[in-house]
């Protein structure tokens, strides 16, 4: 479950920043070629596109997560229901902390099954759904 767990968080990672670096360098190609005139707007398409990917990384505990249901694994709160917006950004905040985030998921790299200090808090808990 371990590598299933780490795997999620790096599949989650990839779409969030891939989906956002294909955006930013779109919408930076075109404003370059066809509206010369708008290339200083470009820090701004990438402010756009930065805020844009760390509430995607925020919210993707939301449903569940979306890499989770691809290993068949699922974040449910103590009802057995999908954390909701806020629960998935209290779940996911330490991790975009430095320092935070290390404390955060030492727990889980020393047993695979255990839950993160957040989670543990707020009654989360990520099972296997097969």
């Amino acid at each position: 479950m371990l590598r299933a767990r780490v795997l999620a968080f790096f599949l989650d990672w990839i779409v969030c920043a891939g989906l956002a670096d294909v955006v930013g360098l779109s919408l930076t190609g075109l404003v370059w070629k066809l509206l010369p005139g708008w290339r200083s707007s470009i820090p701004w398409i990438w402010i756009g596109v930065g805020v844009a990917a760390v509430a995607a990384f925020l919210l993707r505990d939301m449903t569940g997560g979306l890499s989770r249901r691809w290993l068949a694994l699922e974040a449910v709160d103590p009802q057995g229901r999908p954390p909701g917006i806020w629960g998935s950004v209290r779940r996911n905040l330490p991790l975009l902390v430095p320092v935070w985030n290390l404390i955060e998921i030492w727990p889980v790299l020393r047993q695979a099954d255990a839950a993160r200090t957040a989670d543990r808090r707020r009654g989360i808990r990520v099972v296997s759904t097969t």
